[in-house]
């Protein structure tokens, strides 16, 4: 699968769950099944690489998918050109399958199937400036059958679009993920959040800047 996303910068700056029979990535532990009493051999040695290349996969595509979230907005906290969205927005929408299902309610896209609708979401997202963290990450996978399940924390920074003011949003989604067997990549297949609370920082439009003496400008022009 090309990537048409080569020349976009981009800022790089769950619930825990039983792990299952194969393997599970809990919170930056690893979780595998325990060794026969005569050893794993060279099959059970195999399917465990095969798990933590699955893990790291996931987790780099997590990463690639925030970054790429991120990369819609400016410094100055306003939105890219047309052009530039267009294309970091259809780099996002490649982190996921042709099939995915994206169940994130009103306001966040409702309930979206494929790849193109969600480039188009994307497009449109109601923000203008946003930094996404995902962490504390608890991911089932079976590498056998090139799917993978996770629940991952989101703590997001934005700044609404149509008001100007900056917003904290704190989640869990709730994710799915298949190994493409023609790029031989991971991609998620399904979204939806299990949890999600947001809050405005301030009364003022901008109260964000990035230093104190930024800040100290937005104060005196919003008082």
């Amino acid at each position: 699968m090309q990537r048409n996303d080569e020349h976009i910068p981009v800022r790089t700056t769950g619930w825990p769950r039983r792990p299952t029979a194969g393997a599970a990535y809990r919170a930056g532990d690893a979780k595998i099944a325990p060794q026969r009493e005569n050893g794993i051999g060279m099959e059970g040695l195999a399917a465990r690489v095969l798990t933590l290349e699955a893990l790291e996969a996931i987790r780099a595509l997590k990463a690639r998918y925030s970054a790429l979230a991120d990369a819609k907005y400016t410094q100055d906290y306003e939105r890219v050109d047309a052009e530039t969205m267009g294309r970091v927005a259809a780099a996002q929408a490649a982190c996921f399958s042709e099939d995915a299902v994206w169940a994130a309610g009103d306001g966040f896209g409702g309930d979206l199937i494929g790849r193109a609708a969600l480039h188009q979401w994307f497009k449109r997202a109601p923000w203008r400036f946003a930094i996404h963290y995902y962490t504390s990450e608890s991911i089932d996978v079976d590498a056998a059958a090139g799917t993978a399940e996770a629940y991952w924390r989101l703590m997001q920074v934005a700044v609404r679009d149509d008001t100007a003011r900056a917003v904290w949003l704190g989640a869990v989604t709730h994710e799915r993920y298949v190994l493409d067997p023609d790029s031989g990549e991971w991609l998620t297949s399904f979204m939806r959040f299990t949890d999600l609370h947001m809050m405005e920082l301030a009364d003022t439009a901008l109260p964000i800047a990035r230093d104190f003496a930024g800040l100290d400008a937005r104060r005196r022009a919003f008082p």
